[in-house]
């Protein structure tokens, strides 16, 4: 029998705001509008600056996930612009308190 911990990770639980980070930086980078320190510790403290200033946005199916309700497309919409504002300010602050 599963313990609940394993129970829990051996689920669908997903937490779709990382996917989004990841997204919107490499979106970010991709225009080069914006010069910053792109080596790994920077970018490593930029996803978690962004991920502790949006909210989770997390699904526990697979279902959800490929046909989702029409109000969960307007969550992941709002998350997705909130991310991408957010992601200038969250470089601003890592170049501020650079680690190396």
């Amino acid at each position: 029998m599963l313990t609940f911990s394993e129970f829990f990770k051996s689920g669908e639980i997903v937490n779709l705001t990382e996917q989004v980070v990841y997204d919107e930086l490499r979106a970010f980078i991709d225009k080069q509008e914006y010069e910053f320190c792109q080596c790994d510790k920077c970018l490593f403290d930029i996803v978690c600056v962004l991920l502790n200033s949006v909210p989770s946005l997390y699904s526990s199916s697979v279902v959800d996930r490929t046909y989702p309700s029409e109000e969960f497309s307007v969550e992941y919409e709002q998350l997705r612009k909130l991310v991408k504002g957010e992601v200038p300010r969250a470089i601003e602050r890592v170049k501020g308190r650079l680690h190396h």
